[in-house]
């Protein structure tokens, strides 16, 4: 047999790769992430989602006692020079109850801006790192990457919170607390969209996004009533109109689908008695329709109840590939 002389570069790069050999023989678990969008605005939740394949030969629980709690946590590089994002409680994601079989494939969405602050503008990097008590090693992730924006403001309104009954009578005196209700645009790095904001100088109440940005000519059309909820007509189509009343805390109180017809729904104000209707187009009507609005972002309840986080043991639907659908 006839040997060639190994050149510098090739010998400079064998440990290298008997490295990566090593490693992948040696790994249990297959671990990567993937993060939801590219951009996030300041205090919107951010979602990762987590696929796991157990590779070790043998079954893996996560369960409560010590001898099953596997240990989920994120490495993230937040803004500035050597500087990650701190916890925001001793506590991990967890996932109790699931067995992942030999072989097995699960993934799994957590919303990291419960566990860590993520409030800072600025670039982030994010990674997973998977420990469990059955397992020699912790196990590390790919690395994905993700912004925190401020978003351009549309529009803004502060209002005084309305309290009702004998409290409103027994505090003449009293100063009225406020909050401020923002629609902002921003680019989420597959889209624009708009969303809501409402705050007051100690907290946010709500980040919420209600509509992709369809232009100035389709923006969303907003008023106040008479118990500061805030009402508004956003497009989620140039033919399909959603309303939506959101109150002072940010609860959804209402939410309805219009279809335009020879007339574009729109808010009407009473003057006299500070009441907000919807008028114009038509109510949606799933028999004439579905086909119309079936595929269309925001349209659907899913986006209202689905969104959970798996520490809850429930099913996890991820928001921003629902509304980009």
């Amino acid at each position: 047999m006839r040997l060639f002389p190994m050149n510098a570069a090739a010998a400079a790069l064998l440990p290298a790769v008997f490295f990566l050999f090593s490693f992948e023989a040696s790994a249990q678990v297959a671990l990567s992430v993937e993060i939801s969008q590219l951009n996030y605005l300041q205090y919107e939740p951010v979602y990762l989602r987590v696929s796991m394949r157990n590779v070790s030969g043998h079954p893996l629980a996560f369960g409560e006692n010590e001898g099953l709690r596997g240990r989920l946590r994120f490495e993230i590089n937040a803004p500035g020079r050597n500087q990650y994002a701190s916890r925001l409680g001793s506590e991990y994601p967890t996932m109790r109850g699931v067995i992942l079989q030999p072989g097995a494939a699960r993934t799994f969405t957590f919303n990291v801006s419960n566990y860590y602050n993520l409030k800072q503008l600025g670039h982030y990097s994010i990674r997973a790192i998977l420990s469990h008590p059955q397992l020699k090693a912790e196990y590390g992730s790919n690395q994905t990457h993700f912004s925190v924006v401020k978003g351009l403001t549309l529009w803004e309104s502060s209002v005084g919170i309305p309290k009702i009954g004998t409290a409103s009578r027994n505090n003449k005196n009293e100063t009225i607390e406020t909050r401020k209700y923002s629609i902002l645009t921003y680019n989420a790095g597959r889209a624009f969209f708009h969303a809501l904001m409402i705050e007051d100088e100690e907290r946010v109440y709500l980040v919420r996004k209600i509509a992709l940005d369809l232009g100035r000519n389709l923006a969303p059309r907003c008023a106040i009533d008479d118990l500061s909820r805030l009402n508004i007509i956003a497009a989620a189509s140039p033919k399909v109109y959603i309303y939506y009343q959101f109150d002072t805390n940010g609860k959804l109180e209402k939410r309805d689908v219009r279809i335009k017809t020879d007339t574009t729904p729109r808010l009407v104000v009473n003057r006299e008695l500070g009441t907000v209707i919807v008028d114009g187009g038509r109510a949606a009507r799933r028999d004439l329709d579905y086909e119309e609005i079936k595929d269309l972002p925001f349209i659907r309840t899913a986006m209202e109840e689905n969104v959970k986080d798996i520490t809850e043991g429930k099913s996890i639907l991820d928001q921003a590939e629902e509304e980009n659908e």
